[in-house]
């Protein structure tokens, strides 16, 4: 009998010593949120960008602003720009090379793409005056934008279509509420604007990374 009296004991103790990790961890993870919220919960910011970034961005979204030509090879006629949706979006810099889907917003509400990149289809397609919008997943299902993050001015994003590629490159990032929809704004020049959720696993934030046409032509 006492034997089995000390075996519940211990049974008893090792309970306890589990609850109060259990109770501990939990206490933890509540506070790591609780802190990456607050961190980046002034909105918007720009993302972890120097000075000397911010400022190339503006510069490169100044020198880009003018009308584009249009190259295309003599056998083939000019496609008109905006025509065609994306297929096909290509960021050498962090080796994302991935199929752009078609995403049409249900019931005012703009659904994520899995494992590839979703084009808001009531936004500008590639080469048209505007903003079009593309978002993909930062940290499920194909993570595609894991990593724009690491975007900085001058970057580029390739956007191809059934006929042509759009290059743009990167002039501006920054993190924003996800009720914040200024970052979708029509735009005076051709731009894109690729969203994906922030901090890592947390998703409490969106993060913003837009670029401008640099060149254009015919595949």
């Amino acid at each position: 009998m006492g034997s089995a009296s000390g075996w519940r004991a211990e049974i008893r103790t090792t309970l306890r010593i589990i609850g109060s990790l259990l109770t501990v961890g939990g206490v933890a993870l509540l506070a790591f949120v609780a802190v990456t919220y607050q961190h980046n919960s002034n909105s918007p910011t720009t993302h972890h960008w120097t000075a000397a970034e911010r400022a190339a961005g503006k510069h490169l979204a100044s020198r880009l602003s003018h009308t584009q030509s249009f190259a295309a090879p003599p056998q083939i006629a000019a496609v008109q720009p905006g025509i065609d949706p994306a297929t096909r979006m290509v960021i050498p810099k962090i080796e994302v090379d991935a199929p752009v889907v078609q995403t049409p917003p249900v019931g005012g509400v703009w659904q994520v793409a899995d494992w590839s990149v979703g084009h808001l289809s009531t936004t500008p397609n590639p080469g048209a005056t505007g903003n079009g919008a593309y978002a993909a997943h930062d940290d499920i299902k194909g993570e595609i934008f894991k990593r724009i993050n690491e975007l900085v001015p001058g970057d580029r994003i390739m956007l191809y279509a059934r006929h042509s590629v759009v290059t743009y490159v990167v002039i501006r990032q920054l993190t924003v509420d996800p009720s914040n929809i200024s970052p979708l704004d029509q735009t005076a020049q051709p731009t894109i604007t690729l969203i994906s959720c922030a901090p890592y696993w947390v998703d409490t934030q969106r993060l913003i990374v837009q670029a401008v046409e640099k060149t254009r032509s015919v595949l």
